[in-house]
């Protein structure tokens, strides 16, 4: 890797850390938020609906502006508006108050994925391994993102959390001017890694893919906003581990023991992110994504079914598939899309996966106000088989085809 590719990863991990980490801060901190407001645990989560709506529909947007603009300040103009975006969430005294910061920080935050996966899939050799590298950072900032919330929250308020995170994202901003590179694509690279093959005939696959990635969004974010207040429903076991010591007082220890779960099964992704990393610079990409969400189903038909330690184990599982397949799913896009509609083709996919993914935060309210909670996953689970479906019907129409890396 030469000096130019890791001062890319650099400032795109940076990127996909921030743009994830405010994606799970706020489900985290609405453990607390909800109390502080007077309004119900639904309700508040679902005051992030523009955030993950517009952090996916604008992102077609912002992947017409990273072909045309400079992705490095655009990278620089999201950390810039997140953080001052987190500092309005502050001070807010009234829930629409914190719509409208939280929506500025989903639009900010959609520059990410367009841009960033964009420009690693036009200018690092090893495409398979730099995304997976590039998607640990993200996983971090899933992970991390509960531990962080529940330590603000418990510690200095959850509107300090704000303050504090947006600040590091501005001061990150500023820091990062000084970093140069250069973005010309690789030579001699063409999307489909064959010259002579046409960019239409790659069509018909590349909207298969985009119907699987809108229906994994729903899962996605679905899994991202219950899965706190699912924990704390169903695991009872850590709230006495922070109750035991008179020295360690803690206001609400359940909470604060399922932001440590929730943290745990995504920093355990990371070593899917890295698998999956490395299994796309040797597969074939089909097969690889294939085999990831065929083992990510039973997975989740589990996690509606058990409690307790199993819930938490099985989920750690389902994690591990379902953000390994990440690198091999933006290596697919890169087989199917030419280098000058890159950003523009990945800013497709985010509107579809978490533009279209948002509305499954209003189909998480209605079931924790009408039905039980784990109804989420068993839905889940039918969508995902209707996923192992379509890339089944993509691998046996395409077999004369090669879709690799290289």
């Amino acid at each position: 890797m030469n000096p130019n590719e890791k001062r890319i990863l650099t400032l795109c991990g940076i990127g996909h850390f921030y743009s994830h980490f405010y994606m799970l801060l706020f489900p985290s901190l609405s453990l607390w938020i909800y109390q502080d407001l007077e309004i119900g645990l639904p309700e508040t989560l679902h005051l992030g609906f523009p955030m993950y709506l517009l952090f996916g529909l604008t992102a077609l947007p912002m992947g017409f502006l990273g072909d045309r603009w400079s992705n490095r300040k655009m990278l620089i103009s999201m950390m810039l508006g997140m953080g001052t975006a987190s500092m309005i969430c502050a001070m807010a005294t009234k829930p629409w108050h914190l719509m409208a910061g939280l929506s500025l920080i989903g639009l900010f935050a959609s520059i990410y994925h367009p841009v960033g996966i964009g420009m690693i899939s036009k200018t690092c050799a090893q495409r398979g391994r730099a995304l997976g590298n590039n998607g640990v950072w993200g996983n971090l900032g899933i992970g991390l993102a509960p531990l962080l919330a529940g330590l603000a929250a418990h510690l200095i308020g959850w509107r300090s959390g704000f303050v504090i995170y947006g600040a590091i994202a501005i001061i990150l901003g500023l820091l990062i001017t000084r970093l140069e590179i250069d973005e010309t694509p690789l030579s001699g690279k063409t999307s489909s890694g064959s010259e002579n093959e046409k960019e239409n005939s790659l069509l018909p696959y590349f909207i298969m893919v985009l119907c699987c990635m809108t229906l994994l969004g729903f899962c996605y974010r679905g899994t991202v906003v219950s899965i706190p207040a699912y924990f704390r429903e169903n695991i009872q076991s850590l709230s006495s581990l922070f109750s035991f010591n008179e020295n360690f007082q803690v206001k609400d220890a359940q909470s604060f023991g399922t932001t440590l779960l929730v943290s745990g099964i995504y920093l355990f992704g990371i070593f899917g992110q890295m698998t999956g990393g490395r299994l796309a610079d040797k597969l074939d990409l089909r097969y690889a994504y294939l085999m990831f969400h065929a083992l990510s189903l039973p997975c989740m038909i589990l996690m509606g079914l058990l409690t307790e330690i199993p819930l938490f184990l099985v989920s750690m599982v389902y994690i591990f598939f379902a953000l390994g397949m990440q690198p091999i799913e933006n290596s697919l896009v890169a087989r199917l899309t030419p280098n000058h509609l890159r950003s523009l083709a990945y800013g497709m996919k985010f509107v579809m996966v978490l533009g279209m993914g948002s509305f499954s935060v209003k189909i998480v309210k209605w079931i924790m106000n009408n039905k039980e909670i784990n109804l989420v996953y068993f839905l889940q689970s039918g969508l995902i088989a209707i996923v192992v479906c379509l890339v089944g019907l993509i691998c046996l129409q395409s077999r004369n085809l090669s879709f690799r890396n290289q």
